[in-house]
């Protein structure tokens, strides 16, 4: 077995800002007949903002594996569509450059938004915010009247990439975090329990609003953070923070968080070519990206050192690999093999290790020729090791 072993920082964590790691309304608005599962799992932390951001989601403890989530179309309107997820029908309405929330309805619950809030605005890229405010009446049980108002803010705060279970990776991942507050008043009881979508624009004084909030103790927050990747028409994962305040003293109501399967998406969904495309292009960008990071190198020159760590390695005559290191200081070490379809091929995690000196051992027998990457996740810095292997 002969194999080329060429040495490099990895950078694709690193990721460039651009258009295509923007939502757009023609690849991110929901659709009519759209059918999910996602699967609801223990809380995941939504860990940092910024740029370059790695999320590792490989391991998840699921709750529930079978939460559907899906749109119907609402008859009466054409940019009316309903989503229907866990017993509750969620009142959307689409525009150019918007989507907004219209309602929303359950066994015990009726809300109608008198003023619409705002989820998403479009085109959505890194670094864009806005703030919203929004208001809306209802019943509780056919027993006691609701006056809902708030407002929330909206922004894209990180992009970066993913890890998924099973090892797969995801590049151009946009988070989207929306905070939410809001307070919730009884009122008289009103008569009329129907979501109007057509109703007269309701005029909301913002300045009232935040007077309201402001002065009201008891209030609801709710931070959300969806993880959309390029490609993908919903998002691949969301985590859920809700807290109530009381007399000034915060108390959680839950957190969880939620896993969409992109696999859903991309096999079970009706034809959504806006999406393949782009999926089809970012393999390729992601291919190329990886190449142009490359720089050729000797075999006696594989080797790489910076202030965290020193690495060398080489090949031996039965196939494997020995990967021999040197950490400055303490640090969590986890090296992991990918081809370069993204598909994660083994995962040595050395938890957290001294300073000092290593030695790892990896067997590429098995493997067929292609290429390869060697990942040396050393605390929150990248490396990347190519491997060419050639023959057996």
């Amino acid at each position: 077995m002969r194999l080329l072993l060429l040495p490099f920082l990895l950078l694709f964590i690193s990721v460039q800002v651009s258009a295509q790691s923007s939502l757009r309304a023609f690849s991110n608005l929901p659709r009519s007949g759209d059918c999910l599962v996602k699967q609801q799992i223990k809380y995941k932390s939504p860990g940092m903002k910024g740029v370059g951001v790695l999320w590792d989601f490989s391991e998840q403890d699921i709750v529930n594996d079978e939460y559907k989530l899906k749109y119907i179309a609402r008859t009466m309107s054409l940019d009316t569509i309903i989503g229907v997820e866990h017993r509750t029908m969620y009142y959307y309405q689409s525009t150019a450059d918007s989507l907004l929330l219209l309602g929303y309805e359950n066994p015990t619950t009726l809300i109608n938004y008198r003023k619409p809030e705002t989820l998403l605005c479009f085109p959505f890229s890194y670094g864009r915010s806005f703030t919203d405010y929004f208001d809306g009446m209802g019943d509780y049980c056919n027993k006691q009247a609701i006056h809902v108002q708030g407002k929330s803010t909206v922004i894209a705060d990180a992009i970066g990439m993913m890890i998924l279970p099973g090892g797969d990776t995801l590049n151009n991942v946009l988070r989207i975090h929306t905070f939410k507050k809001m307070v919730e008043t009884t009122i008289p009881f009103l008569t009329d329990k129907t979501v109007n979508v057509d109703s007269i624009p309701f005029f909301l004084n913002r300045d009232s609003v935040d007077l309201y909030l402001s002065k009201d103790s008891d209030h609801l927050e709710i931070n959300t953070w969806r993880w959309y990747a390029d490609g993908y028409r919903y998002p691949v994962f969301e985590t859920i923070e809700s807290m109530v305040c009381r007399g000034g003293q915060f108390y959680e109501r839950f957190s969880t968080s939620f896993y969409y399967p992109p696999h859903e998406q991309y096999y079970c969904l009706d034809d959504d070519p806006e999406n393949q495309i782009r999926r089809d292009l970012t393999d390729e960008e992601r291919k190329n990206r990886l190449w142009e990071t490359v720089k050729e190198g000797k075999k006696e020159e594989n080797t790489y050192k910076d202030d965290y760590v020193a690495y060398s390695f080489y090949m031996d005559e039965t196939g494997n690999l020995h990967l021999n290191y040197s950490l400055s200081e303490n640090a969590k070490v986890t090296i992991m093999l990918y081809d370069f379809q993204g598909r994660q091929l083994m995962k040595s995690d050395t938890g957290l290790l001294q300073m000092g000196d290593y030695q790892n051992q990896l067997s590429l027998n098995n493997y067929p020729i292609g290429e390869y990457l060697l990942q040396i996740l050393v605390g929150e810095k990248m490396y990347g090791v190519k491997i060419l292997k050639h023959n057996k």
